[in-house]
């Protein structure tokens, strides 16, 4: 007989982005019946990577850029509360990005499991480069063309809705 191993009964590792993600705080949409479009802008100093060896962690090889962030979404049942924007865009602040383009997945990835919105547009910008993700609900389709609206750019980190 072969005693248990403790590694089948022990908790499951926890998820990395839950402590950043729990930073995203909610509200109830006003209107989930209507489509409109929010932005929310914010800066954080990240440490990029530009050049990451395969198969080893990310290492700051520059001191950390300052990223500017817009998140423009239509919501379905919640909206993210702005007063969180700065604190979660700390959060990203503490760790190795191996490029722009990952802070932007990381960005996309707690959105849309927290906020779940119907469309979801994250916009990155650090010196010359820039990077936009985009991704939507399965079905969801545009009637009133507010993912083709030209971008708002708030300057502080703050919330606009258009449409409806």
């Amino acid at each position: 007989m072969t005693s248990p191993n403790p590694r089948d009964h022990a908790a499951p590792d926890p998820d990395p982005h839950e402590d950043r993600r729990g930073l995203l705080v909610l509200r109830p949409s006003p209107a989930e019946r209507l489509d409109f479009r929010v932005s929310l802008t914010g800066t954080a100093h990240c440490a990029i990577d530009a050049a990451p060896a395969p198969a080893t962690p990310p290492v700051a090889v520059t001191p950390p850029v300052a990223v500017t962030m817009t998140v423009t979404y239509v919501p379905d049942r919640t909206v993210l509360d702005p007063a969180a924007v700065p604190a979660y865009m700390a959060a990203l602040e503490t760790t190795v990005w191996p490029g722009l383009e990952a802070l932007g997945v990381a960005i996309l990835d707690d959105m849309n499991n927290e906020v779940v919105p119907r469309w979801l547009r994250v916009s990155l910008r650090a010196g010359a480069q820039a990077v936009d993700l985009v991704d939507s609900q399965p079905g969801w389709i545009d009637r009133r063309g507010l993912t083709v609206l030209p971008a708002s750019a708030p300057s502080a980190p703050s919330a606009r809705a258009e449409g409806s």
